[in-house]
């Protein structure tokens, strides 16, 4: 199977939240084998993990936050590893 990967983009971004199954059916239809959610902040982890629940294997989460972002006033500027090992299938979906 040929197409492409989209390797970066912010489909958590509430501009898709209305319609977000057209928008994940018209990048397949375009050829996108798969989508990785890239989050800015850690606000959006959740939600990332929910995308990648509710449409698995099309999209990924890429959990950190964007280094041209202001630091919160939490020092907390990755995932935890507490929400990982929460959500253990996101990290070894490969091996199952």
């Amino acid at each position: 199977m040929t197409g492409f990967i989209d390797c970066h983009c912010h489909i958590s971004a509430r501009d898709f939240d209305n319609d977000i199954e057209d928008v994940i059916e018209n990048s397949k239809q375009a050829g996108i084998l798969a989508l990785v959610a890239v989050a800015e902040h850690a606000g959006e982890f959740e939600k990332i993990i929910q995308l990648s629940e509710r449409f698995p294997g099309f999209v990924w989460p890429c959990l950190g936050v964007h280094p041209v972002q202001g630091a919160p006033p939490d020092p907390q500027r990755g995932v935890t590893m507490e929400v990982l090992l929460s959500h253990w299938r996101v990290l070894n979906e490969k091996e199952s």
